[in-house]
């Protein structure tokens, strides 16, 4: 949870909470099902191969899970990790391929574009929906998927790119997320598709979880300057567009 998000909980947040909402929250790491009932579905997403056990066990009508390798953590990637994930993969057809991705700010740059690479051709492969990490790569992330044109829903988290690199990654079945962080939410929430955007924690515990979902689906619709119900009503019509895909 970024200093941003703690000002606005501390400030009040469960205002933007408006009764008989449902939440759905597009990418987080919380290993366990939503604690509020407010949430009728998450994401959660593995960054190593040993979380993938862990969360497999978990799934369910809310919970939601992807298995994946994080650019962060290549370096600790065993050599049977294709065949552990295709493993997996057999046997849960609704599980989703994330958190992968290119990340600039982090070494062994030749490495993670492999593995990611990798990780688009098993998705592929087994027709999965991807939930994308990019940090300050994006010119890398769109020659591979140009080259590997992947054809099933890309959740691009936590979405920091400009209007160009939007246009780039229009060209395939992308999914906007955004949450709030570094003090604002990007400003491509108001020319992003109304049916391609999600709402998204980020956060490894539940404790929060519904004020940041509803704090960002509140700020979105004020900067789109349209009913935050509305805008929440199609958000949760657009993660069903993610799970449902097949």
């Amino acid at each position: 949870m970024n200093k941003y998000t703690k000002t606005l909980l501390q400030g009040g947040a469960r205002h933007t909470i408006l009764k008989g909402m449902k939440y759905t929250d597009a990418h987080c790491h919380i290993f366990s099902a939503p604690i509020d009932d407010a949430i009728i579905g998450q994401i959660c997403n593995a960054t190593n191969t040993a979380d993938w056990e862990e969360l497999t066990p978990i799934a369910d009508d809310r919970t939601h899970i992807c298995i994946g390798i994080h650019p962060w953590h290549i370096d600790s990637v065993p050599d049977d990790w294709v065949n552990r994930m295709h493993k997996i993969l057999l046997s849960n057809p609704q599980i989703m391929i994330g958190e992968i991705g290119i990340d600039k700010y982090h070494p062994n740059m030749e490495r993670q574009v492999e593995v990611f690479a990798r990780q688009i051709e098993i998705a592929i492969e087994f027709d999965r929906p991807i939930h994308l990490h990019c940090v300050g790569a994006w010119d890398k992330v769109l020659h591979i998927f140009k080259s590997r044109r992947p054809h099933t829903p890309i959740v691009a988290h936590a979405f920091s790119g400009n209007a160009e690199i939007m246009t780039g990654l229009a060209e395939y079945d992308t999914y906007f997320s955004y949450k709030i962080q570094d003090n604002r939410i990007n400003n491509t929430t108001t020319i992003a598709p109304f049916d391609k955007i999600l709402v998204e924690s980020d956060c490894n515990n539940a404790s929060h979880q519904l004020e940041i979902l509803a704090t960002t689906t509140h700020e979105i619709a004020k900067l789109r300057g349209c009913d935050t119900r509305e805008l929440n009503e199609q958000i949760n019509k657009n993660f069903n567009g993610v799970i449902n895909y097949a």
